[in-house]
């Protein structure tokens, strides 16, 4: 009886800890609810619709975006986006995750994770990406984004498909 006391009182006092909540400057909460996220979801499929022009209502005057390491202007970077409809068919935003970090630093980030598919207009090949790329938020606008992934196909079948104008 002794030890079934014992038990219950551990069992009570462990759970009566509740959650430790980390007030870490990079810590805070995440939202696959948020409008951030929702915009996100908006602008992703306006990319493989082929209307991602849409983005620049949502992008800061002087937003960057970097890709791999290499920084685009707005219209660069929209303009890449809509050079894909150009190059690739059949484009298709697999097993997308989308989540919208709150830190309490006051920072923003929508982080975006897919695999990327489609078939090059240019030599027939179909390809599979796996994405990952991050959307930086200040004052309800879109101030950085950032994509990582395998280009070497990717841009392979760009520069070709520029080899032909």
């Amino acid at each position: 009886m002794k030890k079934f006391i014992l038990i219950i009182i551990t069992v009570l006092v462990s759970c009566s800890q509740g959650v430790s909540v980390d007030n870490g400057e990079w810590s805070g909460t995440i939202n696959a609810n948020s409008e951030e996220s929702k915009i996100v979801e908006k602008l992703a499929a306006a990319y493989v619709n082929g209307n991602f022009e849409i983005a620049s209502e949502y992008l800061a005057d002087d937003a960057v975006h970097s890709v791999n390491g290499a920084e685009f202007t707005n219209e660069e970077w929209i303009s890449g986006y809509k050079q894909d409809q150009e190059v690739f068919d059949n484009i298709k935003h697999n097993d997308a995750n989308i989540t919208t970090m709150y830190y309490n630093n006051g920072k923003i980030f929508t982080n975006h994770w897919l695999t990327w598919t489609g078939n090059s207009k240019i030599s027939g090949e179909a390809n599979t990406i796996h994405y990952y790329g991050y959307w930086e938020w200040k004052d309800g606008k879109i101030i950085a984004t950032g994509a990582y992934m395998d280009t070497q196909w990717y841009f392979s079948e760009i520069g070709k498909y520029l080899e032909t104008k």
